[in-house]
C-alpha cells in the first residue's frame, strides 16, 4: 500500500542538488519499501544511481523513512514496458550493491497493482508542478537558454544585417546566371558558404579568391574542432546542366575543370604538406586577432576550437550546373565522388539551394 508519493531534493556535490522522485509504501508484512525513481532531465544534478546514497540517508535524516526501509531504485521510459528498470539497493559498509529484480517481485515487495506504475511520472500533473516549484527554488533562471557570449552576439546580429536573401540567389541561379556573377553574389555575403560548410554552424572563417601556390580557390571555409579542417570550393556556373542531355549522358566539361583545378590545388598542399598546414594556422590566428587578408569573413564565434599542432583535414567542393533528374544525377554524382582520389563533394547549385539554412 503506498503511503506517499512525492519530488524529494537531495544534496551533491555538483553545483544543484538534486531531484528525484520518492514513492513509500508499506507491504503485506508491514515493512517500509521506497521507491526511488529517477526523473531523467527534470533533474537538474547527478542521477538516482549517482547519489543513491545521498538520497537514503537524506531520507532517513529527515524522518521520512527508518533505518531498516527497502530501498528500490527505478528508471522508466515514455511507456511501461520491459525497458522500465528495478533494482533493489543493499548497504554493506556504507556502500551500495544493487541487485536487478522484475516487475513482478516488486509488486509483491509493494503490495501494488499494475497501475502504480502505469501512470508515469511526465503524467501526473500535481509531479510536475512539485518539480517545476523545486527547479524555481533552486535557481529561477535553471531554464532559461543559455546566454551566449556578448561579442558572439553582436557579430551575429553583423552577419544577420549583411544577409543576401535564399530567394535571391535562387532568382540569380533560375536566371542561368554565369560563372562570374554568382561568384560575384556569393563575395558580398561569405556566409552563405561559411554556414553551409561550417563543422558547427557560427565555427567558420570564410575567404574567397584564396591563393595556393600560383593559383587561386574560389572559396575556402576554415572550420572543424581540434583538428582544422580546410575546405577547398571551386564554383561554375548555373548557365548548364550538370550531366549533358545526350545520348552518352556524360558529365559536363565545367565539371572537369573544376575537378582539373581542385585536383592542382590538393597536389600542391599535399606536396607541401607541413607548410601549408602551419600557414593555413598562422592565417587563421591573424583572421581571429582582427587582420584581414582575402577577403576574409568570421563567423560569429571569434575563434575556431582547434589545435595548431595537429594535422589539418583537406575537404574539396564543386559547385556546378543544374538539375535536371535529381534522382539519377544523385547517382553519377556518389560515384564520381567515391571514384576522386581527393575527399570531394559535387553539389549543383539545386542542390546547395537545399542546404542553405536562412
Amino acid at each position: 500500500m503506498k503511503i506517499s508519493d512525492f519530488i524529494f531534493e537531495f544534496p551533491t556535490h555538483s553545483r544543484y542538488p538534486g531531484l528525484c522522485r520518492v514513492r513509500i509504501f508499506v507491504s503485506s508484512e508491514g515493512n517500509i519499501v521506497s521507491v526511488l525513481t529517477d526523473i531523467g532531465d527534470k533533474n537538474p544534478s547527478s542521477s538516482v544511481t549517482n547519489s543513491i546514497e545521498s538520497i537514503c540517508q537524506s531520507l532517513i535524516q529527515k524522518g521520512l523513512v527508518t533505518d531498516s526501509t527497502l530501498f528500490i531504485e527505478h528508471y522508466e521510459d515514455d511507456v511501461f514496458d520491459l525497458s522500465h528498470t528495478f533494482d533493489i539497493i543493499e548497504f554493506n559498509s556504507g556502500c551500495p550493491q544493487w541487485h536487478s529484480v522484475g516487475f513482478k517481485k516488486v509488486k509483491i515487495l509493494l503490495s501494488c497493482d499494475d497501475e502504480e506504475f502505469l501512470c508515469l511520472t511526465k503524467d501526473n500533473v500535481r509531479l510536475q508542478k512539485e518539480i517545476d516549484l523545486k527547479r524555481h527554488a533552486i535557481d529561477p533562471y535553471m531554464d532559461f537558454p543559455y546566454e551566449e557570449d556578448p561579442i558572439i552576439i553582436k557579430r551575429r546580429i553583423e552577419i544577420e544585417d549583411g544577409k543576401i536573401s535564399k530567394e535571391s540567389l535562387k532568382q540569380l541561379v533560375d536566371s542561368k546566371a554565369n560563372e562570374h556573377e554568382l561568384q560575384e553574389k556569393l563575395k558580398t555575403d561569405l556566409s552563405v558558404i561559411g554556414e553551409t560548410y561550417a563543422y558547427f554552424q557560427n565555427e567558420y572563417i570564410c575567404f574567397s579568391e584564396f591563393p595556393i601556390g600560383e593559383r587561386k580557390v574560389d572559396f575556402v571555409v576554415f572550420t572543424g574542432r581540434s583538428r582544422m579542417e580546410v575546405v577547398l570550393i571551386e564554383v561554375k556556373g548555373a548557365d548548364f546542366s550538370l550531366v549533358n542531355q545526350n545520348n552518352y549522358a556524360n558529365f559536363s566539361s565545367k565539371l572537369e575543370e573544376a575537378a582539373s583545378q581542385l585536383r592542382s590545388h590538393w597536389n600542391y598542399i599535399h606536396r607541401n604538406y607541413e607548410y601549408f598546414r602551419r600557414y593555413v594556422h598562422e592565417l587563421r590566428l591573424t583572421i581571429e586577432r582582427g587582420g584581414l587578408k582575402y577577403n576574409a569573413f568570421l563567423g560569429a564565434s571569434p575563434r575556431l576550437s582547434v589545435d595548431s599542432n595537429k594535422d589539418i583535414i583537406i575537404r574539396n567542393v564543386i559547385i556546378c550546373g543544374r538539375s535536371v533528374d535529381d534522382l539519377e544525377e544523385s547517382k553519377k554524382r556518389h560515384e564520381y565522388e567515391s571514384n576522386s582520389q581527393m575527399s570531394l563533394k559535387l553539389e549543383t547549385w539545386d542542390s546547395l539551394l537545399f542546404k542553405i539554412r536562412r
